[in-house]
């Protein structure tokens, strides 16, 4: 019941006018970002409202979606390929994917340096992988994580971007990093203010064998 609860609640952000700016301009990064890519797997993609979009604009690429909640799953769009499973053991062969993206999902997996290493295992040579994560350092997030019955407070596993970006580093080679996407007072804008930006995103391609 609390699963259901989260994933309604979820559904609610992204259909609300605030939420529905953020899903814009976080589109609009990612499809920047993986132009390139043939096939995307998106781990922790939730109810999947970005890659269902993304799938919508480029109907020529494969793009995969897992997650670890059926609930959130029953909300996605039936035209990305689905299926319920953990990023810390992926059920994909070795250098089978061309990118990988997290969306706000890393920080709440368990075991993040697993995750970062199964995602190397299944990227193939030279393949890129897109992080992005909540910026603790924001405006936003400090809101968020100030009320005790959020989803971020109750659910958010780490914290710590530089301990993030470091064991990152160990697995891919950093090609760009910054902030991204302004939120104040219900409003969304361009900004790269380690401050105003709720996003912090890292960009890397697989480290050699």
């Amino acid at each position: 019941m609390v699963e259901k609860d989260l994933s309604t609640k979820y559904v609610k952000f992204y259909k609300n006018d605030f939420g529905k700016k953020v899903l814009k301009r976080e589109l609009e990064f990612v499809n920047l970002k993986l132009e390139d890519c043939k096939n995307i797997l998106s781990i922790g993609c939730g109810p999947a409202f970005l890659e269902a979009k993304l799938q919508h604009i480029h109907p020529e690429k494969k793009i995969i979606g897992v997650d670890n909640s059926m609930e959130m799953l029953k909300q996605a769009s039936k035209t990305v390929d689905l299926s319920c499973g953990d990023g810390q053991n992926l059920m994909f062969k070795d250098a089978s994917i061309d990118c990988i993206l997290y969306l706000t999902s890393l920080e709440f997996i368990d075991n993040y340096k697993r995750a970062l290493e199964e995602s190397w295992r299944v990227l193939r040579e030279n393949g890129k992988i897109l992080l992005l994560l909540l910026n603790p350092r924001s405006y936003y997030f400090r809101e968020k994580y100030r009320n005790p019955g959020s989803y971020v407070r109750k659910n958010i596993k780490h914290t710590d971007a530089a301990k993030i970006k470091e064991a990152f580093s160990k697995y891919f080679l950093i090609i760009d990093e910054g902030y991204y996407l302004g939120i104040l007072d219900n409003n969304v804008f361009d900004s790269n203010d380690p401050r105003l930006a709720s996003l912090y995103f890292l960009e890397g391609v697989k480290h050699g064998e």
